[in-house]
């Protein structure tokens, strides 16, 4: 285990929900799990998500643990992505969505003879989508960089709207870098936090400009319950 940088070189750039965009404990913890799922069926077995009363089991990540917090508020020593040179604003794209009549008479016994796109549950939609425009987006990290970039090979895009051709990846950079363990699995290389991290993680570390306290997930799944703690924000531009 040792410090590490990500890069991934974009084709234009990647759409991610604000403030801060893609962390990497999360994208290969989802390239991993897809893995397990495809070997699984493979087998003619089925994995199964973890329902709400369930706490989800960690998976083996390449990344070392940074157990500052103590008991289960650890986290992995990976930070969320950084733009090396995004634009002033985002850029904003749209994407829209209008039901299939053909099929949804083929797929219910009864269908009205009139469904309204301008209101009710089956109306056509468009909503707005941020863009970052940046060529390349940075990550560091603490952990197994033959794993890391095994794990990152195969991912072809990263973001929201992937299948729509937002953040596609030409490229991904994995190399060692001279820094301490703490710094590359909670900072940002302008020296920002770079990750939601419990406020024990920063203690003694008066200069880290930091993005407030609030509430959200150490470590991934990130949307479920179990993760969800009170933490450090990462910092985010103004």
């Amino acid at each position: 285990m040792r410090p590490f940088e990500v890069k991934a070189h974009l084709a234009v750039g990647l759409a991610h929900a604000a403030p801060w965009a893609t962390s990497l404990d999360g994208l290969l913890a989802s390239e991993m799990w897809e893995d397990e799922k495809a070997a699984a069926r493979g087998r003619g077995q089925y994995l199964e998500a973890a329902g709400p009363d369930e706490v989800p089991a960690d998976l083996d990540l390449p990344l070392a643990r940074c157990t500052l917090g103590g008991g289960d508020d650890w986290h992995w020593c990976a930070t969320y992505a950084y733009p090396e040179d995004p634009v002033d604003a985002p850029e904003i794209h749209h994407w829209s969505g209008r039901p299939d009549h053909r099929a949804l008479e083929q797929l219910s016994r009864y269908r009205p003879s009139v469904i309204s796109d301008r209101q009710g549950r089956y109306r056509a939609r468009q909503m707005p989508l941020l863009l970052t425009s940046t060529r390349t987006v940075l990550w560091r990290g603490v952990g197994d960089i033959d794993r890391v970039s095994a794990t990152l090979a195969s991912i072809d895009a990263i973001g929201k709207k992937r299948s729509q051709g937002e953040g596609q990846v030409l490229r991904w950079e994995v190399h060692p870098v001279d820094i301490d363990a703490w710094s590359a699995g909670h900072l940002h290389p302008n020296g920002h936090l770079g990750r939601l991290s419990p406020r024990i993680c920063l203690q003694g570390k008066p200069t880290v400009e930091t993005g407030g306290l609030g509430r959200g997930a150490i470590r991934p799944p990130h949307m479920h319950w179990s993760r969800m703690r009170e933490v450090c924000m990462p910092w985010t531009p103004q």
